[in-house]
């Protein structure tokens, strides 16, 4: 093997290396769930403006944040705290999992997460997908850290 060539091959070796080694930190990252991130905000901004019709639109219709914007009205009077910017999300999902989900077949996302928001206290906003609907609001209380 000439030196060309040898320059070469050890260059190549050293960029797929580094590919290999960068493609690991990627898949090592952790996920940021833009989607329900920007579901809870939008439901936080409406009950922030009093417009409960809005916000009950993007929940799951029942349960925890009642089955009427009235219902959603009285739930929410509960919780003073109603804004604040997003500090994290759980649970934890990496891009090595999300590509190793893609590569089985599987849907991708985690089917819930849940929303931390920091203001004047914390609170938390737990969202499920729901096929056919997308990203609904499930849960939302405001809590000690």
């Amino acid at each position: 093997m000439d030196k060309k060539t040898q320059n070469w091959t050890l260059g190549a070796m050293g960029l797929l290396g580094l590919a290999g080694l960068l493609l690991g930190l990627w898949a090592r990252s952790a996920h940021q769930p833009t989607e329900p991130i920007a579901v809870a905000e939008r439901f936080l901004g409406h009950l922030q403006q009093d417009h409960y019709a809005e916000a009950w639109a993007l929940t799951a219709q029942g349960g925890y944040t009642g089955a009427t914007p009235q219902a959603l009205q009285a739930v929410a009077a509960r919780h003073s705290c109603r804004s604040g910017r997003v500090v994290g999300t759980s649970p934890l999902q990496t891009h090595g999992n999300r590509l190793r989900r893609a590569l089985r077949g599987q849907r991708v996302d985690m089917d819930e997460v849940r929303v931390e928001f920091e203001g004047t206290c914390l609170l938390g906003v737990r969202l499920r997908w729901l096929p056919g609907r997308g990203w609904r609001v499930v849960y939302f209380a405001s809590h000690a850290g």
